[in-house]
């Protein structure tokens, strides 16, 4: 009898650790599948395993590690709500660590790419509140600055650009931005308001401002043509006709008006992004993802 409790014993004190052992390469082997399809962009089949991982072992020491790489493939794979709802969630949950602080980071870039700026500011800024000294302060800054010019705000952009310290690496990079950001006013421009005053007193004068000629000739022959054939409707008394032909032409008219307000907008538009391009192309910045899957900064400047 004794015999055979010992055997049992045995057996189950070999068994235990053997189980234990199999856990603990089922769940590196999990993570390192999930690491691999993050790897090859192959984002959502990644989040799945995460998941899977944090199901099967919620109290690895990793399980904060899935749950980050989690929020960073749907930021990775442009579910940016979902990204921003997720990083804030473990931004909350882990406000002293390493990546806590570049939830925060992400939640601010998940802004700037859906092109709510102003929300992105409030981001990086509370980023810079809640870490003043992190080494991503100034390049935070320094997309504060893009934020405010993305917005036409090229005041508050130069100053964000200025605040760079002199000691920083990226103090020279600033002052070019900083001297490009006061060139803004310079980009060209058309008033909207005087296209459209224009159009009203002549049409197509407007059009013609903005320098979109062949919509210009066509409002100012359309509309030409229907006042004169509503003229000629009253000159001989054929009022039903004339009436008919206003109602045609108070369309044309107004549309011809409307036209050279938005092509005014478009014209300005189209050279701010045209200087914001510039910009992009000759100092692009951005926070990026390194090979170790950590926050690193980029800078390029082109001549």
């Amino acid at each position: 009898m004794k015999r055979l409790l010992l055997i049992t014993l045995a057996v189950l004190a070999l068994g235990t650790p053997a189980k234990g052992y199999a856990d603990i390469r089922s769940a590196e082997a999990t993570l390192s599948f999930a690491d691999q399809l993050f790897a090859e962009r192959d984002y959502f089949r990644a989040i799945t395993e995460y998941e899977r991982f944090i199901f099967h072992f919620p109290d690895h020491g990793q399980a904060a590690y899935a749950q980050y790489q989690i929020a960073l493939s749907y930021y990775m794979g442009d579910r940016l709500d979902d990204a921003i709802r997720l990083f804030e969630k473990f931004a909350d949950k882990h406000p002293a660590d390493e990546q806590g602080r570049q939830a925060l980071l992400r939640i601010a870039e998940a802004y700037f790419q859906k092109k709510d700026y102003t929300q992105a500011i409030a981001c990086y800024e509370r980023f810079l509140r809640n870490h003043p000294d992190a080494p991503e302060a100034d390049a935070t800054r320094i997309q504060i600055g893009w934020s405010y010019l993305r917005q036409g705000d090229w005041r508050r952009a130069a100053m964000q650009y200025d605040s760079i310290p002199v000691s920083s690496p990226l103090r020279e990079q600033a002052l070019w931005l900083s001297t490009e950001a006061k060139t803004y006013p310079a980009v060209p421009s058309k008033s909207p308001a005087l296209a459209g005053g224009l159009s009203a007193v002549l049409p197509g004068a407007g059009q013609l401002y903005v320098g979109r000629k062949y919509d210009a000739l066509l409002s100012f022959m359309m509309n030409g043509v229907f006042i004169w054939a509503t003229a000629e409707a009253l000159h001989n008394h054929s009022h039903t006709t004339a009436g008919v032909l206003l109602f045609f032409e108070t369309g044309w008219y107004f549309g011809n008006v409307y036209s050279a307000v938005s092509s005014a907008h478009k014209y300005n538009r189209d050279r701010q992004q045209g200087y914001l391009e510039r910009l992009s192309n000759q100092y692009g910045f951005s926070l990026l993802l390194d090979n170790d899957r950590t926050a690193a900064l980029a800078f390029t400047m082109r001549f």
